[in-house]
Formats: structure tokens, C-alpha cells, sequence
């Protein structure tokens, strides 16, 4: 596989709502790991976990939870990101809730792009119920579900991305 710069595999980078059956090998779940745990983190704390759905129940479940986006249950591979303020020792006070949320959004992040780059694709899954979440993974009551990424070969082809364009994005304050 020839390797991507970083500035295509942005570009590159679609949501994709349409997976192959094919199954993800265990050495990519494993290159997502090396790069969440190069992540930026608050404090360098790495206040958040990552957890692999496996199960075609629990993928299921997920999709009642995550108001029927039924893609989720046909993603060959699942990761559930979510922060965990605990790991922080809650150094930074009541911030360290939004830092620990920053932190699972990082990771998250960085492993869409880190898929992209591989070949394969992914789509941030944030509308969901986090309290039914949270009990289908059986999450610590102090860990907070943040987002859902189903991840596997590409079973569409994505439209060109419409942006606000950078002129519209960044702002001089004074």
C-alpha cells in the first residue's frame, strides 16, 4: 500500500455510511491503537477509553440507541470512544470533564484519518442516547460516551465535500 501525504488523506476523508463485508484485519485495529495512543491529551493524561464492539447484538443494540442509523451494525469493526475524567485524577477541577471529552474527541479524530489513510473508512456517529449507550457498553458510571465510529472497506463512493471555505473560517480578533 503506498502511503497517502497527510493533506490527501484530509481531502480524501468522507463519511461513509456503507460498508463492505469484508472484515477488518486485526493488524489495523492495531495501527489505531499505536496512533490513539500518540494522541494529544490534556496533561498528557490520555483521559479517555476506546472499546471494541464485536458483537452483532451489541451493534445492533447500538443502532436503537443511535436512532436507527442501521450502518452501525453493518461496519465490519466498532470503536466507542469516551472520556474518562477519572484518569486525570481530576487535576484541572471540574475542567477536567471537558478535557477528558476533548481528549476522546482527539482520538477519535486522529482514528478517522488514521482509517482513511489505510484504505478504509469510517463515519462520526455522535447522535445517540448516551445513557443507553452507556448501559449497552456497560460503561463506568464515570465514563461518558462520546463517539461512535463504524469503520470497514467502503461500500459507496462519497460526493465531493462542500465546505464554508477557509476565508469563512478564520476570524481576526482585536
Amino acid at each position: 500500500m503506498k502511503e497517502k501525504s497527510f493533506f490527501e488523506v484530509v481531502r480524501g476523508r468522507r463519511s461513509i455510511r456503507a460498508f463492505k463485508d469484508t472484515p477488518v484485519d486485526k493488524s489495523v485495529l492495531e495501527r489505531i491503537m499505536q496512533v490513539c495512543d500518540m494522541t494529544p491529551s490534556s496533561g498528557g493524561f490520555q483521559s479517555f477509553e476506546v472499546y471494541q464492539i464485536s458483537s452483532k447484538n451489541m451493534k445492533e443494540q447500538l443502532v436503537g440507541a443511535a436512532m436507527d442509523q442501521e450502518f452501525i451494525s453493518q461496519a465490519p469493526l466498532v470503536l466507542l470512544f469516551c472520556a474518562n475524567p477519572v484518569r486525570s485524577g481530576y487535576k484541572y477541577g471540574e475542567r477536567s470533564k471537558l478535557f477528558s471529552v476533548q481528549d476522546a474527541a482527539i482520538a477519535a479524530a486522529y482514528t478517522q484519518l488514521t482509517v482513511q489513510a489505510m484504505g478504509l473508512a469510517t463515519v462520526w456517529v455522535g447522535a445517540f442516547n448516551e445513557q443507553k449507550v452507556s448501559e449497552i457498553a456497560r460503561l463506568p458510571a464515570d465514563q461518558r460516551p462520546v463517539a461512535i465510529l463504524p469503520i470497514g472497506y467502503p461500500a459507496e463512493k462519497p460526493k465531493d465535500k462542500t465546505t464554508r471555505g477557509p476565508q469563512d473560517l478564520l476570524h481576526v480578533a482585536e
